[in-house]
């Protein structure tokens, strides 16, 4: 009997009513502090580009926070509104329009077996609400990667920019690319003078 409780047990899925509290507090713990630690490096890194004048980068900046601030609260709206998308239910000859693969098992869940009832299939299974989630982090982690990458990339070109810059204040230089050394003969005052047509 205590081997038959177990082994069905074991099968089951742990839900947060049966969750020790203190791993359910380490778990916030954990997601609170790497969120403070990411708002405090991007506000130093916003104290550092605004102390070096670059307000381009800047901008930049707090473009990718106002990204990740929008790919959280979309989370938030998909996660709330989880089961009233599975819920919706429409025709199976839409529902089975249009799809990516070839459908080998249906899992069945509450809200398609009501659909199933009417004839229909759910609009968004809940599963496939958080696979839609699992997608658009993705999608976002590559597309912060992306503007770091690229936000990297221009600030090593703009220090080689500097140091060209740096060479174009010598005197050397500013000499050998002076533009009156250039000037055609009748532009000159003595050709103004004596070049007359």
């Amino acid at each position: 009997m205590a081997e038959e409780d177990g082994s069905t047990t074991s099968t089951t899925t742990t839900t947060l009513e049966t969750t020790p509290t203190w791993a359910v507090a380490t778990v916030c713990f954990v997601l609170i502090f790497v969120s403070i630690l990411i708002e405090h490096l991007l506000h130093f890194l916003a104290k550092y580009l605004n102390k070096k004048g670059r307000r381009s980068l800047l901008q930049v900046l707090d473009k990718i926070k106002s990204e990740l601030m929008l790919l959280g609260f979309m989370s938030l709206l998909l996660t709330v509104s989880e089961k009233p998308i599975a819920k919706i239910c429409i025709p199976k000859s839409v529902g089975q329009s249009f799809l990516p693969c070839s459908t080998t098992s249906t899992d069945v869940e509450d809200e398609e077996a009501k659909c199933a009832e009417l004839g229909k299939v759910s609009l968004l299974s809940r599963k496939g609400v958080q696979q839609l989630q699992y997608l658009i982090f993705v999608l976002a982690f590559f597309h912060v990667l992306s503007c770091v990458l690229t936000f990297g990339l221009g600030m090593a070109k703009m220090r080689r920019w500097e140091s060209w810059e740096a060479e174009t204040r010598t005197s050397e230089y500013q000499f050998s690319n002076d533009p009156r050394r250039f000037k055609l003969i009748h532009q000159t005052s003595f050709g103004k003078r004596h070049l007359k047509y």
